[in-house]
């Protein structure tokens, strides 16, 4: 006699509940997967395409995080590049005021000689800014900068390379077409009639001159050269009846005016300054002066031509890559700056170099040459304060921007991930519930019809006692 209780004995009704059972017994395990991992996704047979989106999501996801901290750490960077050529600029400004101190003449020789030695400590203090390191690179002593090679400085006074947009080497050949001049005016007068005051404007500021009657015109000439370092003008004595006075700028923006409000002073343009012109990679550029800005689609660069060159200068070679950043979630997408080299011997202009202002230098305060030296001193604030816009103008254009998208891309690219390989609690929780019931309702219903087979069994059993 067949057991009751054997598969081939149960009925239809009975195989389908057990069946259901194990279905929603996988049912329930992978419910309870899914809200204890909090993934929808927890191997590949949950969702193959699934799961092949996620994995692409997730290395799109690393990849813009990555990206940002980049971000994050090029700005951390420059901030640290832009505070120590902030500093530079707060030294250059110490060293002015020094100059200027030693250019109104009521100092000793003795105070001169302490100004310098304080300006000594100064431009010491500017080449120890301009190491300033960031996880090991120094940024402001030309280690971070575009480099130049084959500068002849008798031509080339100096380049400042903003930016360069290809890896490669990039040549720039200049040919000066029309050489830049300075403003020059004549007085031809000679001995004052009577007392004077003048009102001079040049191109570094405006000042007061009172000569008395009879100042002659190496007086006059005296008077000029005493406060050139607030004019930016000279004044050379030609003979007793001439004077010639000429801007230390050259350009059209190299202008005077010399203004009698007492007595008679009359003075005539000889020569007005104009801005030189050149043709740099076949393209035609206007100077400011003896200075170019030129901004190309491989270089943006700042030239200063000697006012003395002409024809074709000697080309040279932009190289390296500056500071670059990763600022995308791809290899490609990078960013380069240049920071400019503060180091005392590299900034100035036509004068000089700042270092040059340095004891035993060419342009010392006790050598009496301050009216070089604050021109000299003008010209590396105005080169520190390109470095600084520089700064400014990558952090917000470039850095800003960028961080801006990765931060919108690395939620959206959270969202989709999540869409894709998230558990639904909500939904999850809910089929739980539900599969649990269905479960308990079928063992219940399984359990009943265990029950009638106990039942038949039992009559037949009876039935076999009666006969």
């Amino acid at each position: 006699m067949s057991r009751i209780g054997s598969i081939g004995s149960l009925g239809t009704a009975q195989l389908r509940a057990i069946n259901r059972l194990t279905q929603l017994g996988k049912a329930i395990t992978q419910n309870q997967k899914r809200i204890t991992t909090l993934r929808r996704i927890n191997s590949a047979k949950d969702d193959p395409s699934g799961l092949v989106s996620a994995r692409l999501l997730e290395t799109e996801l690393k990849a813009a995080e990555q990206a940002s901290q980049s971000v994050t750490r090029a700005s951390a960077q420059l901030n640290t590049a832009d505070a120590a050529a902030g500093e530079i600029l707060t030294q250059l400004t110490t060293a002015r005021a020094l100059v200027v101190a030693a250019a109104d003449g009521t100092l000793s020789a003795d105070a001169i000689a302490g100004n310098q030695v304080q300006l000594d400590q100064a431009l010491a203090a500017i080449d120890s800014l301009a190491h300033t390191s960031f996880n090991g690179r120094r940024l402001l002593d030309g280690t971070s900068s575009f480099r130049t090679s084959g500068v002849d400085t008798t031509e080339v006074l100096d380049v400042d390379v903003l930016d360069k947009t290809t890896s490669d080497d990039v040549t720039v050949s200049i040919n000066v077409t029309q050489q830049a001049t300075q403003r020059t005016d004549q007085y031809t007068g000679g001995t004052l009639a009577s007392a004077t005051t003048l009102i001079v404007e040049g191109p570094d500021g405006t000042t007061t001159i009172d000569l008395a009657n009879g100042a002659d015109t190496q007086t006059v000439t005296d008077a000029f050269n005493a406060v050139t370092y607030l004019t930016g003008i000279t004044a050379t004595r030609i003979d007793a009846s001439n004077i010639d006075f000429t801007t230390v700028d050259y350009g059209s923006a190299a202008t005077i005016s010399i203004d009698a409000t007492a007595g008679s002073f009359v003075t005539t343009t000889t020569q007005a300054g104009t801005d030189a012109l050149a043709t740099i990679d076949g393209t035609q550029y206007t100077g400011n002066g003896t200075t170019f800005n030129v901004n190309t689609n491989r270089y943006a660069i700042v030239v200063e031509i000697d006012p003395t060159a002409s024809g074709a200068l000697s080309s040279f070679t932009i190289s390296g890559d500056g500071l670059e950043f990763n600022i995308g979630s791809s290899v490609s997408s990078t960013a380069r700056i240049g920071l400019g080299n503060l180091h005392t011997s590299s900034v100035g202009g036509v004068t000089g170099k700042l270092s040059s202002l340095r004891s035993g230098g060419a342009n010392t305060l006790t050598a009496g040459r301050t009216a070089e030296a604050l021109k000299i001193l003008d010209d590396a604030a105005a080169d520190v304060a390109r470095t600084q816009a520089t700064i400014g103008g990558f952090k917000k254009f470039t850095l800003d921007s960028a961080s801006r998208v990765l931060d919108s891309q690395i939620e959206n690219v959270a969202s989709a991930l999540s869409a894709v390989r998230d558990t639904d609690l909500a939904l999850e929780s809910a089929l739980l519930a539900n599969n649990q019931l269905l479960e308990q309702t079928t063992l219940q219903v399984l359990s009943i019809s265990n029950l009638r087979n106990q039942d038949v069994l039992s009559l037949l059993r009876s039935a076999s006692i009666r006969f």
